[in-house]
């Protein structure tokens, strides 16, 4: 298959949470970050050692795959008992007789003959793939995400001021994952097929996270993380 050119679109969205905001929601839950079953430490000892602003890469892609094909498939047909074989354009196809103590016991027992045959198939998949910016796969609806997208403030990304973590998967090998889970459903005894696949743009987003750095009791460390769209701690 040539190689299918998808336009990116990159967006990046506008915090809705301040400095100021995010480090009361980290006071309020350092202590617990590090609270465990035989201590909890007082607020006095954790310290804050760092809290920056992060805008994290999702990458999202939609497509739909159509295809007409012949696939190889079997089907099983109830004749009446007294049926000895079917004749379908001249092939014959022998019925198996079911043998034993339940044939007697079971007079309207219904014969079976197994056909193979082949069927054309026109099928059509609509499906979704998206990535955090680690590459690790996620679960976002693309058309969901686009309609919550509108209702966002953006902003420009300044590569000098923001610290920004840009996807460590490429958008090829994005591609290339949405087409096998978009041609999955139809690999299965394909014998010749006529195909066709579209793709949407592929969204480039940039979600602001705080990151806070802690350091405990004993020297431990933990990272605190809030999403600054939703004011949630990850």
């Amino acid at each position: 298959m040539a190689k299918i050119d998808v336009k990116t679109k990159v967006i990046s969205l506008k915090p809705h949470l301040d400095y100021d905001a995010a480090e009361e929601m980290v006071e309020s839950r350092k202590v617990k970050l590090f609270q465990t079953l035989l201590h909890k430490p007082k607020k006095s000892e954790i310290h804050l050692h760092s809290l920056t602003l992060h805008f994290e890469a999702i990458l999202l892609l939609s497509g739909k795959y159509s295809v007409d094909f012949i696939r190889d498939a079997s089907h099983t047909l109830s004749v009446d008992k007294n049926v000895q074989e079917v004749i379908i354009n001249d092939e014959v196809f022998p019925v198996k007789k079911k043998k034993g103590v339940l044939s007697k016991l079971e007079p309207s027992f219904k014969n079976k003959v197994k056909i193979e045959m082949q069927e054309r198939v026109m099928l059509e998949n609509i499906d979704d793939i998206s990535f955090d910016h680690h590459g690790k796969e996620m679960t976002l609806s693309y058309n969901d995400t686009l309609k919550l997208l509108d209702k966002h403030p953006k902003k420009s990304i300044n590569e000098d001021k923001d610290s920004v973590r840009r996807p460590e998967i490429t958008s090829d090998a994005v591609i290339s994952k949405l087409i096998s889970k978009l041609k999955k459903p139809a690999e299965t005894g394909i014998k010749s097929s006529e195909e066709k696949i579209e793709l949407k743009d592929l969204l480039e987003i940039y979600v602001p996270i705080f990151e806070a750095r802690l350091i405990g009791p004993k020297k431990r460390i933990k990272i605190l993380r809030i999403d600054a769209i939703r004011k949630k701690i990850l």
